[in-house]
């Protein structure tokens, strides 16, 4: 083949890898041919763009109609010119794990069965508020305005769709009423707290706590994995309760993961400081630390970290650097409401990288394909198979 019809060979590949159009057979022939020429100059004629960098561009673009991404999230990650090409592959996010080209594969094992099922949409601000008295407020299908109101507190649904606490006009005096907010798999919500806290809540999680703070200090808990912005009130400490583990506040914005399936309660420090204490054990934060408590022998530890790989979740993002795929899958599974079944022995290897929480499933297993992880969807839950 002439280096003219290899090069045109190779520009018609690349258009069709971008529009999704691409077989297993075809994708494997552009990676062979892209990977040897690693150390070489890609030569692009003007035909299909001006220079790499208009071709990258080119592809940049795709990426951004794609994911809805801009072009200045996509370029913010380092990525080298093997894992960009990679990453235009892929389309809808950005994959920067040290896989191989040859872990490609979009189909599932040989000889497994197939079942036509309904895709999946990803998850969306749904919860339940359970009141005082036991009555239960389905709060996605709720309308805005006044939902009830709990001794002198009213409970206000807004615009947004999250929910504030506000004192009623009256002198009447509040006992201490406790509320409950429940976040299913496949959900979110944000609420006000009555002292103007506000916390988001991830899936599978549930909050408790009063509608109005009395006393010393601001206490409630969590099980699952909840982003805190607390409003300072030295006076009155606040604190969140996770089983035998309690983070202590003054004024400050943190996360915790505590979701019982994980090996640790992640507490995650943005901003002020905070002290986690499990037992007689303290450990205080400062700003871009993260303490971990070991669910078996108890013990904290603590270590510089990227924030953001705890909260991107709160801005509509999964986020991974170097997680292994077990961790990557449940946090899949949570947000998609699909049980996680392995067939056999646990995938090995990790993961780096973001991708939208807005994708619908089918996105996400394409991705995980793309970075080695064999699955396949039925209904309600993921099959994932050993690498291959």
């Amino acid at each position: 083949m002439s280096q003219e019809n290899e090069q045109h060979r190779y520009e018609v590949l690349a258009e069709k890898w971008l529009e999704g159009a691409i077989t297993p057979e075809e994708a494997k022939e552009y990676a062979d041919w892209y990977n040897a020429r690693q150390d070489d100059e890609v030569m692009i004629p003007a035909s299909f763009a001006a220079g790499e960098t208009v071709h990258e561009e080119r592809i940049l673009r795709k990426i951004e109609e794609k994911t809805g991404l801009h072009g200045r999230e996509i370029t913010s990650t380092p990525i080298r010119r093997r894992q960009w090409w990679k990453a235009a592959a892929v389309i809808a996010a950005i994959i920067t794990a040290g896989y191989t080209w040859h872990h490609w594969s979009a189909t599932p094992p040989q000889n497994q069965p197939q079942t036509a099922v309904t895709d999946i949409l990803p998850g969306s601000d749904k919860a339940v508020l359970t009141l005082s008295n036991g009555r239960q407020i389905l709060l996605d299908s709720a309308g805005n305005g006044a939902l009830a109101q709990q001794g002198n507190i009213n409970i206000i649904k807004k615009e947004d769709g999250s929910i504030l606490y506000v004192n009623a006009p009256t002198n009447n005096a509040t006992d201490t009423l406790y509320n409950i907010l429940n976040v299913p798999r496949g959900g979110q919500y944000k609420l006000t707290l009555p002292d103007g806290s506000r916390v988001w809540l991830n899936a599978a999680s549930t909050l408790r706590y009063p509608v109005a703070f009395s006393g010393r200090e601001r206490i409630v808990e969590l099980s699952g994995e909840a982003y805190f912005e607390v409003a300072a009130n030295a006076a009155r400490p606040f604190r969140v309760k996770v089983r035998d583990m309690q983070v202590a506040v003054l004024g400050t914005s943190f996360n915790v993961m505590a979701y019982s399936d994980e090996p640790g309660i992640h507490t995650t420090l943005l901003s002020g400081a905070v002290k986690v204490k499990q037992g007689n054990t303290e450990k205080q934060l400062t700003p871009g630390q993260q303490a971990v408590v070991d669910n078996i022998s108890g013990s904290i530890s603590v270590e510089a970290t990227t924030t953001e790989l705890a909260t991107a979740w709160k801005d509509g993002l999964f986020r991974f650097s170097g997680n292994n795929i077990p961790m990557v899958l449940r946090q899949v599974g949570r947000w998609y409401n699909i049980d996680i079944i392995y067939q056999g022995n646990i995938p090995k290897g990790h993961i780096t990288g973001k991708v939208p929480r807005n994708m619908k499933l089918s996105g996400v297993i394409r991705i995980l394909e793309l970075s080695g992880v064999h699955c396949r969807q039925e209904t309600g839950r993921l099959l994932v198979f050993p690498s291959s």
